[in-house]
């Protein structure tokens, strides 16, 4: 919260959005970490690719985030 001079000769506590958007980034950063091991399990029990397939993906996931799985999961070729 942060002091404003407001309404003349007295003062009024405005809310900062601050806590707001710590609350939205802790949240985010949970849907990512969940998401990150959801698709690296994923890819290790994956039998159809190879050693270096797995790799490659493990790296675009990593690199990309939320938007690598995103990649993965439509890219990826299912039996």
């Amino acid at each position: 919260m942060w002091i404003s001079p407001m309404m003349g000769n007295g003062f009024e506590i405005m809310k900062f959005p601050f806590f707001d958007f710590m609350f939205f980034g802790f949240f985010w950063w949970i849907i990512r970490i969940i998401v990150f091991i959801l698709v690296v399990l994923d890819i290790l029990k994956r039998d159809d690719l190879e050693i270096l397939e797995k790799i490659l993906w493990l790296l675009v996931v990593w690199f990309l985030g939320i938007i690598g799985a995103i990649i993965y999961y439509l890219l990826s070729k299912r039996k």
